[in-house]
């Protein structure tokens, strides 16, 4: 004997036959009696300022087609402005012109998708077009949008890489986009 104690063996007690049956069949039905879970706001916020700086250079041409802009299919789902709440007031305030500001969360789409929320959706009047916001290995943010004003038209077309919360300016020499990008 090596003076190790000596411990009694424990009876093994056995499952009664159908027990593991029923209780995977209970699981299973509990799975489809719970109530459906309201589905969780998207995580990014984004907003847009529009404006117009007032010059003329870089308007389409009078009779150019208008352009075609698709894949503005993304929902968004209205939010608060938080960054860029006094962005508008400031730029009227410096003579610039606001066109429209919105501000929704979303769901960044996959990357070089070009899908997008249009402006008819965020309701920006006298803007068509739509804001794309995809995610590949790192966030980008893109404007693809026709301001019409005066009589003209003007396009501003750009996709970048973002980091959350850094403004971004969308510059063309007679409209403007500032953008921020949050949450995550």
């Amino acid at each position: 004997m090596t003076g190790l104690p000596c411990w009694p063996k424990m009876p093994v007690m056995k499952t009664p036959p159908g027990t593991l049956r029923r209780l995977a069949l209970a699981v299973a039905l509990l799975g489809i009696a719970l109530p459906v879970l309201p589905q969780a706001t998207p995580a990014y916020s984004v907003e847009i300022v529009v404006f117009r700086n007032g010059g003329d250079t870089g308007a389409l041409e009078a009779g150019a087609a208008r352009p075609v802009i698709t894949g503005d299919d993304v929902i968004p789902v209205a939010a608060p402005s938080t960054k860029l709440g006094g962005a508008a007031a400031g730029l009227n305030r410096s003579g610039l012109r606001v066109l429209g500001q919105a501000s929704w969360r979303q769901e960044p789409t996959t990357w070089n998708s070009r899908r997008g929320v249009s402006t008819a959706r965020l309701g920006i009047p006298g803007v068509t077009g739509k804001v794309i916001f995809e995610r590949g290995r790192f966030l980008h943010l893109g404007i693809d949008l026709v301001v019409e004003d005066g009589g003209r038209r003007y396009r501003i077309e750009e996709v970048r890489q973002v980091k959350t919360d850094e403004i971004q300016y969308f510059d063309h020499p007679a409209v403007g986009v500032i953008a921020v990008v949050t949450g995550g």
